[in-house]
């Protein structure tokens, strides 16, 4: 699934979108800091402990159609209603909607098809390693696009019962890992987290990372030529869509 900068790219980007109706447009710029955390809010499960499921709402693979966003407000209902929460709280799971999006739609047209378990070429195991590697690739192009503002806007994230299954404290050391990696003369440890969750070398694992020749024979000679472009197009008018519904409560 993307990353947290990916993620937080996907965000820079929809604030600067033309097509959202005012009031979404004029919540999100009003409460930046709040969007920032809420689309990186899911993969707070990495410092707690969490199941994935118990904070994205569904599994890998799908076992069923009903998006996960839908499952959240079934276990959740008050979060369905952005209107009746405090405006931070709401463009918070705002941004967490879009995260939830980006990640269904990454599984559906780049993970499953191309590493998932029925993908046929190589070990599971091999396309598990590639597709972090791919990640891990991406994540760090997308770092660089975001602006240099964003450690001190993300920073500023002030939550305050936002989520009823993330503590605030979660959220505060999330936000604060994620920010001290954005700030100026820091770097990612994106590489390094993926090596040390696989049990993989790690010098191993940054060498092929950082090799456009090996990232393209092993990786990106097996997708689909535009794959990417495509998701990252797609990616940005599914949040734009999942931001107006959630707006008007009938996500």
């Amino acid at each position: 699934m993307p990353t947290p900068f990916t993620h937080l790219r996907f965000a820079h980007e929809v604030l600067l979108l033309n097509g959202l109706p005012p009031p979404v447009s004029e919540a999100l710029c009003a409460e930046e800091p709040a969007f920032l955390l809420g689309c990186i809010a899911p993969d707070a499960q990495t410092v707690t402990g969490q199941a994935r499921e118990d904070t994205h709402f569904f599994h890998v693979p799908f076992r069923d159609a009903v998006p996960a966003a839908r499952h959240l407000f079934d276990a959740y209902p008050a979060l369905a209603r952005p209107a009746a929460l405090p405006r931070p709280q709401a463009v918070f799971l705002a941004g967490y909607m879009t995260h939830l999006a980006l990640d269904e739609l990454w599984i559906k047209d780049v993970f499953e098809p191309i590493f998932g378990s029925r993908a046929p070429w190589g070990m599971f195991v091999e396309r598990l390693y590639l597709h972090n590697a791919l990640r891990s690739h991406l994540d760090a192009t997308d770092l660089r696009r975001l602006p240099v503002s964003a450690a001190a806007t993300l920073r500023s994230a002030r939550p305050r019962g936002f989520c009823p299954f993330i503590t605030d404290e979660t959220l505060l050391h999330w936000r604060d890992l994620i920010a001290e990696q954005l700030s100026p003369g820091q770097a990612s440890r994106t590489v390094e987290v993926f090596a040390e969750r696989m049990g993989a070398n790690p010098h191993a694992f940054a060498a092929l990372v950082a090799s456009p020749k090996e990232m393209q024979r092993r990786i990106y000679g097996r997708l689909p030529d535009g794959l990417l472009e495509q998701y990252y197009r797609s990616g940005l008018a599914l949040c734009q869509e999942v931001l107006q519904r959630y707006w008007q409560g009938v996500l």
